[in-house]
């Protein structure tokens, strides 16, 4: 191969030269052999690393200096949002129990008050970390941004919550009269009360997540989660029955067709276990949501259209031989009387023939209906020539019942057929303060158990049990570790004398070392009759009375109780009459002491003892009752033992109560300081549960 010659081969490459230049007088470059690249020179890559580590170090300095700062403000402020949370956690418990009894007022004011700590809280986060900061560290340190979403979302939540309150509230203005006027709007309100419930749920299992995952990075997320877990996010399951009740009010008024539910007019000049005499009815019918029809009915009406033979309890075998709807509100467990009364309702050809069966059972007695008129005021009735008001609707409408025009025709209850109308006219007009003075008097109605609820639904029963408005026993838990007291009164062919009779429960109750206590319970009851005109108020007061024990509690004497000597010689069996199961249950485990004149039972996880009482108009009587129950298995008492007590009152039946614990030998009372704590009321709920601790004397 021949070699290029150079002509024209030049050391400088140039697209243009200039004419003026000389290129030849450029130095010529030396050879470079590429596979020899040298490397940068070393003291330049040591500067770069110098300069990088310097950047560094002061990012890091800064990021540590600021992180100080943050824990050291966190430090100093981890009081104050302990001493808030703690706060907010309280605020949203009685919030809880304010909208389970539904009383939003009472949920709005906790809340609003959650809301201004929120607001409190947050501006202190913001003040002292900023938005900005808070961002960057909470990509380092997950506390900062953990902190500043869970704020938010307990700040969202309040706001739901005060929604909720709103909606719950707007409901009790509007629900009674659009019951009645306008189901599409009845049933519109519970279903956005229900969604909204659904969407409280989703936050708070969203809150319950965030601070079980931070609650170990800092003292501050572990005592709010504390808190939290405690208290507030305890919320979500009574949120949660109350929106498995609603959905099942709206699983039932959307089931198509009607609904029927009864309710009865309990009286209380005639006591019975569950409540009043259930003399008369109303058959309510709903549809779509709204009360299309109110049916009132002697009881006599289903009970005369009934086939079924069964046989009566054996306190009521010598005044009625068959057992009919009128006598089943027999069990002080209001759900089995309710349970009865329903299964002679719907067995009578009056509501069989039609194939209607009820849905739920609401048992009312006269004191409901005089707070009723309370608030609506007095209603005139032109065919009886009379104006019912508070004061005189017992005494006129029992007279009429007794005595009237109607009883000659055969209809002695139609008064209430004629007032029953006029009444839920008046309610259908009632004006804001109207609504709110009822609605406070039906709270108060429901804790004394003057309003008692049954319904088939589970999920509807449910809520109701849990919130003390079903009248049901209450059931003892495992290892429970105190007394148990209930009295309980039934009106056996004695009148109507039990609004005249004043009594009053007064115990004392010694605990010893080893956890048992000893009762000595004294019932003290007064007939006021004499001072009536009407004979119905002036009869003999018959009762059988029950007392209510813990379960394996056992007599030791009984005085001042009567004896009966009347009783049924019928052959049941022989002339194929039916047992129920719920009364052959609790008869079958009667035992009668003959030195006591009292048998002793056992029902609905109780020890009962039963006893008869005949109390003449204008005298007292005092009935002594003695008895001992065990302390179980637990261990002897120590310092910090805590002794529980629940009463149960009666529905209907007014009595002043007063209990005197006694602590075992060398020890006192916490909280009276003292070896005596005494507890008094004059009129106390349908329950009392209260807790004692031992403490040891000086």
């Amino acid at each position: 191969m021949k070699k290029v010659p150079k002509k024209n081969v030049e050391a400088i490459l140039v697209d243009v030269k200039k004419p003026d230049y000389n290129y030849k007088r450029v130095p010529r470059a030396e050879t470079v052999n590429l596979m020899r690249v040298p490397k940068p020179p070393l003291r330049s890559f040591h500067g770069f690393k110098k300069t990088f580590v310097l950047v560094a170090s002061a990012l890091f300095l800064l990021l540590a200096t600021f992180s100080f700062f943050a824990f050291s403000r966190a430090d100093d402020l981890k009081t104050v949002f302990a001493k808030s949370a703690a706060s907010v956690a309280q605020n949203f418990s009685v919030s809880a129990d304010a909208l389970r009894s539904f009383e939003p007022d009472k949920a709005s004011l906790v809340l609003e008050e959650n809301g201004k700590e929120l607001t409190a809280l947050n501006d202190i986060f913001k003040k002292n970390f900023g938005q900005m900061l808070t961002s960057l560290l909470g990509n380092i340190v997950p506390a900062f941004k953990g902190a500043a979403t869970l704020l938010g979302d307990v700040t969202s939540l309040n706001a739901d919550l005060l929604s909720l309150t709103d909606k719950v509230a707007k409901f009790e203005q509007n629900g009674m009269r659009d019951f009645q006027s306008d189901g599409m709007a009845f049933i519109t309100s519970i279903t956005d009360i229900h969604n909204l419930i659904l969407s409280l749920n989703k936050k708070m299992e969203a809150m319950r997540n965030t601070t079980a995952e931070f609650k170990g990075i800092s003292p501050l997320f572990g005592q709010l989660d504390g808190f939290l877990s405690g208290g507030y996010l305890k919320y979500s399951g009574q949120i949660h029955e109350l929106d498995q009740f609603l959905g099942g009010v709206l699983a039932l008024l959307q089931s198509g067709g009607e609904q029927h539910v009864a309710l009865l007019f309990q009286n209380v000049a005639e006591v019975r276990p569950g409540g009043g005499f259930v003399g008369s009815y109303a058959d309510l019918t709903i549809e779509n949501g709204q009360l299309k029809n109110i049916d009132v009915h002697d009881i006599y009406d289903p009970d005369g259209q009934l086939d079924l033979k069964v046989v009566p309890p054996t306190e009521i075998k010598t005044m009625s031989r068959n057992w009919g709807a009128r006598d089943a509100n027999w069990f002080f467990d209001f759900p089995t009387s309710a349970k009865t009364i329903l299964y002679f309702l719907e067995n009578s050809k009056m509501y069989s023939e039609k194939g209607i069966i009820f849905d739920g059972v609401i048992g009312m007695n006269i004191n409901v209906f005089q707070s009723i008129l309370d608030v609506t005021g007095s209603i005139p009735l032109p065919d009886y020539n009379l104006v019912i008001t508070s004061d005189n609707f017992l005494n006129e409408i029992q007279r009429e019942v007794e005595t009237g025009a109607d009883k000659q025709a055969g209809e002695p209850k139609r008064i209430l057929k004629v007032l029953a109308p006029l009444v839920l006219e008046r309610l259908k007009g009632m004006v804001d303060w109207q609504v709110r003075s009822l609605v406070e008097a039906l709270r108060r109605h429901i804790a004394q158990k003057d309003i008692l609820i049954y319904m088939k639904n589970p999920a509807i029963a449910n809520f109701v049990a849990k919130s003390a408005a079903d009248g049901s026993v209450y059931q003892l838990p495992n290892g429970f570790w105190g007394n148990y007291l209930a009295v309980v009164d039934a009106n056996i062919a004695g009148g109507k004398t039990d609004v005249h009779i004043n009594q009053s429960v007064d115990a004392r109750i010694d605990v010893d070392t080893n956890g048992n206590t000893f009762t000595d319970l004294s019932i003290v009851r007064t007939h006021t009759g004499n001072t009536q005109k009407d004979p119905w108020w002036r009869a003999t007061n018959k009762n059988f009375l029950q007392v209510f024990a813990n379960p394996n509690s056992s007599l030791v004497s009984v005085a001042g109780n009567d004896v009966k000597n009347l009783f049924s010689t019928y052959d049941y069996d022989a002339n194929g009459y039916l047992r129920l199961p719920e009364l052959q249950n609790i008869e079958d485990t009667s035992v009668y002491s003959s030195i006591y004149r009292t048998w002793t039972m056992r029902a609905f996880g109780k020890t009962v003892f039963g006893m008869w009482s005949f109390l003449p108009a204008g005298q007292t009587e005092t009935i002594a009752v003695r008895y001992q129950t065990p302390g179980g298995d637990r261990p002897d008492v120590t310092a910090g033992s805590v002794y529980s007590f629940i009463y149960e009152r009666q529905s209907g039946v007014r009595t002043k109560l007063e209990i005197t614990f006694s602590a075992p030998l060398g020890f006192i009372w916490k909280e009276s300081g003292t070896p005596i704590y005494t507890y008094t009321n004059d009129d106390p709920d349908g329950r009392v549960q209260f807790a004692l601790t031992l403490a040891k004397s000086n």
